[in-house]
């Protein structure tokens, strides 16, 4: 009786070997990290440009030299590809799983690098294997391009391009917080690492910041705890009706600039100036009235409550922001000087960098004297969109092809 059984790593090479292989790398990474106890540093330009353009040039001479050695066939195959996939995808999950970039990680995970992954040596590993295999599946479908193979090309060589360039261009991405104020332009920012960047060859000075807000909420909460204890939700606006915990309440006036004199608030607009209501409630068990100013107070101004019975308290809660602005003036390395407008999920483009609206001072609220922008640069972005261009074209190509079949 004959035994056909195949013997490992005897040509061709099918799932145990790809498989093998994924796993070795993956235990090579893990233990890389263990030892060295490092992580990999991010290349820049134009080192990466160069080995960018190397690795491409490579590919394609070794896939055209060797294309008909069953290494290289089973580079193009099945099996690693899936092999590829498995790899690449379990730690994709992990960093779902574990915390990452903690800055106090330590322990056995943090050592052998699952606590910072795509710094990893186990990353790395896993993103030249799978863009090994992607680029020789690509190639093998490629030559010669016929109409059949339009598709596969656009969607294989799009996502390839995709995790290329935004592999070798993670060094050139750089995440600036810059605090603008109303005294002096500013030009200098902090990384996403903490370090200072002098000159980021643009300057910018806060104009004017903006703030629109949501009627601020009404809560009864415990004198001597604190803590809330409505469920019900009620608005603070002029005539607003309604019930907070068998309480009838409302509201008679508001101010959303108020200051506290000669024993009830006035419509006054000043720097820190705080909404303030009249409201009346009256208990629906007992009868009892209350009635009296509430505000949420500012940086300036003290809030006020109402007392109710029973240890509670009628308090106002700082009104939630709607969305802020900030308006700039922006002074560019050429000399030129305008004034625009930034706005949460608006930035603004200047000379490369994209400008964010992060933030801004909470004590001082709407009267805030600085505004936190975050300026990014990623000068491989426009090559990221071409992938993703790429990708959407073969998928709209093979539904048309598919669709007209």
């Amino acid at each position: 009786m004959s035994n056909n059984r195949k013997i490992i790593w005897q040509y061709p090479w099918g799932y145990a070997e790809s498989f093998i292989i994924a796993i070795t790398l993956l235990i090579l990474g893990f233990a890389i990290n263990y030892i060295g106890k490092s992580t990999v540093s991010a290349i820049q330009l134009p080192v990466n440009l160069y080995m960018g353009i190397a690795i491409i040039i490579l590919l394609l001479l070794f896939y055209f030299l060797f294309k008909k050695k069953p290494f290289v066939k089973w580079l193009s195959g099945t099996p690693a590809a899936i092999s590829a996939i498995c790899f690449y995808t379990f730690l994709v999950l992990l960093m779902g799983f574990i915390p990452q970039g903690l800055p106090k990680a330590s322990g056995f995970i943090h050592e052998i690098g699952l606590s910072d992954i795509v710094s990893s040596h186990t990353f790395l590993f896993a993103q030249i294997y799978f863009l090994v295999i992607l680029g020789m599946v690509t190639l093998r479908r490629s030559f010669p391009l016929k109409g059949k193979n339009i598709g596969f090309f656009l969607n294989h060589f799009g996502l390839w391009l995709t995790l290329f360039s935004a592999s070798i261009g993670a060094g050139d991405l750089q995440r600036v917080t810059l605090t603008a104020n109303k005294t002096d332009a500013v030009f200098y920012g902090v990384d996403q690492n903490g370090k200072i960047i002098p000159d980021l060859s643009i300057a910018i000075q806060l104009k004017e910041f903006n703030i629109e807000e949501y009627p601020p909420k009404a809560f009864i909460i415990d004198d001597k705890s604190g803590s809330i204890l409505n469920k019900e939700l009620f608005y603070l606006k002029k005539g607003n009706k309604g019930e907070i915990m068998d309480r009838e309440v409302e509201v008679t006036e508001f101010y959303k600039y108020g200051v506290y004199m000669s024993n009830k608030f006035h419509p006054v607009y000043d720097i820190g100036a705080a909404p303030a209501a009249y409201v009346i409630t009256k208990n629906k068990k007992t009868n009892k009235v209350n009635e009296g100013w509430i505000s949420c107070g500012s940086f300036r101004y003290p809030g006020k409550f109402l007392e109710l019975s029973d240890g509670m308290l009628l308090v106002m809660a700082d009104p939630e922001p709607k969305k802020y602005s900030s308006k700039v003036k922006i002074y560019t390395s050429s000399g030129d000087a305008f004034e625009t407008t930034i706005e949460v999920n608006k930035p603004v483009t200047v000379d490369g960098w994209k400008i964010y609206q992060l933030d801004y001072n909470h004590k001082m609220g709407k009267w805030s004297d600085i505004s936190i922008l975050e300026l990014v640069k990623d000068p491989w972005i426009s090559v990221v969109y071409f992938g993703i261009f790429m990708l959407i074209a073969g998928a709209l190509y093979m539904f048309w092809i598919g669709n007209k079949k």
